[in-house]
């Protein structure tokens, strides 16, 4: 898992987690009982209690992310990896202990994603949800924008990276990025309290109306 991680981040050039960061790291892993169930996330300061690569780095352009990759294999898939035999009480204490393992891992990996007002970013499908778990169909500009906005820790994005990341070959996009956002926060209304305001310094400020107006 960890040269699988290594090889993803070696050719990544954005800092967010995107459908093909996660296809790249699956198609890196050597054992193909891991390639099915392996996600890739930001890293937190919690010790996973399930299998996990190390911490590794990736910086560009003044930015500096942690990921990490985790493995939610079936609990039969995890003991195929072993050639160690045990007892049948010991082999029944494993049993559980794997289960609640991947229960807590799971939803670790939830809260590492998100719930920012209203809407929550489940990282294996890369899919947004509402507060009623019903999926939210954004178009894949949207999508790609609000992936972005998520990546981020406070929200925030410059004008600049945005166009760069979503239209790299457009000289000037900011006709095209107005039109995007102002299509977009009417979806946002819809399923969410969240909306895009401008800020100074040309940035765009994904924020809680609910928080802001508290």
């Amino acid at each position: 898992m960890n040269q699988a991680l290594a090889q993803t981040l070696r050719h990544k050039q954005e800092a967010w987690i995107t459908p093909d960061t996660i296809r790249d790291y699956r198609s890196n892993l050597r054992l193909a009982v891991l390639r099915r169930q392996s996600l890739i996330c930001y890293a937190d300061d919690v010790d996973p209690k399930t299998v996990a690569s190390s911490k590794m780095a990736w910086g560009r352009g003044g930015r500096r992310v942690v990921f990490r990759g985790y493995a939610n294999c079936s609990v039969a898939s995890v003991l195929a990896l072993s050639d160690q035999r045990m007892p049948l009480s010991l082999f029944a204490l494993s049993l559980l202990w794997l289960a609640g393992s991947l229960m807590w891992t799971r939803r670790r990996l939830v809260a590492i994603a998100g719930g920012f007002g209203g809407l929550r970013l489940d990282e294996a499908s890369q899919t947004f949800y509402d507060e009623h778990q019903e999926p939210v169909h954004f178009t894949a500009m949207q999508r790609q924008l609000m992936l972005m906005f998520f990546a981020d820790e406070h929200h925030s994005l410059r004008k600049e990276d945005i166009c760069q990341a979503l239209w790299p070959k457009k000289p000037d996009a900011s006709d095209t990025l107005y039109t995007l956002i102002r299509r977009l926060k009417p979806v946002l209304d819809k399923n969410s309290n969240l909306t895009i305001t401008t800020e100074r310094g040309g940035k765009y400020q994904l924020s809680d109306r609910c928080q802001s107006h508290s």
